[in-house]
Formats: structure tokens, C-alpha cells, sequence
């Protein structure tokens, strides 16, 4: 068994009972069995990109949030005005990003 995968299993794992999700409920929302999201959460069976799209959609989270802090060790942490410019400075790239899509797509009424 893959440590990667036991460390991302815990990662989905606290993420949903963080937000008061049962695994049962979890595993209905994914269409996975309550097994399979077992599985999972305990590093036995890898979880696809597929089922990480997913599960950022139920839990209402980034697909970044399932990889933060995945050794187990804080390196850095900035302060909270390094934080604040640098979540900002992500939004404005995301923005530009969003409104480049839209530029090459014809969409009609803009």
C-alpha cells in the first residue's frame, strides 16, 4: 500500500467530518459504495482525480486543500499580510485566467 495514498485518505477524511459529513452520506453524494470511500480514506484504494473533483465540489473546498500540509510538517508559514497578497494575487490569476476563456469563446448577450 502506497504511504501517498493513506496520507490523502486521511486528508479527505478530515476534510469531511470538518464539515459534519458522515462517510455514508459522503459515499452517496460521490454514487461510491460506504466500502469503496472506506477504502479510500484508509490509503487501501487510491482515489482518482475524477472522485478528487468531486469530493472539492461536496466539501466546497480547492483541489489544493487535499494536498496542503500532505508531508505532515508546517515548513512556512507566512504572515498574515504575506497570506492576504498572496490568496489575492491567486484571485487576480484566476480572474485573468476566467476572462481570457471567456475572450475565446463567443458568448452571446456580452
Amino acid at each position: 500500500m502506497n504511504e501517498n495514498f493513506k496520507v490523502l485518505g486521511r486528508r479527505v477524511k478530515h476534510l469531511r467530518m470538518d464539515r459534519g459529513i458522515s462517510q455514508t452520506k459522503m459515499a452517496e453524494l460521490l454514487e461510491l459504495s460506504q466500502t469503496n470511500l472506506s477504502n479510500m480514506e484508509s490509503g487501501r484504494t487510491a482515489i482518482t482525480m475524477q472522485n478528487i473533483f468531486k469530493m472539492r465540489e461536496i466539501l466546497g473546498c480547492k483541489v489544493a486543500d487535499f494536498f496542503v500540509d500532505f508531508d505532515g510538517e508546517v515548513v512556512y508559514e507566512p504572515k498574515a499580510s504575506e497570506a492576504t497578497a498572496a490568496k489575492q494575487a491567486i484571485e487576480l490569476e484566476d480572474a485573468i485566467n476566467i476572462l481570457k476563456l471567456l475572450k475565446a469563446v463567443d458568448v452571446k448577450g456580452l
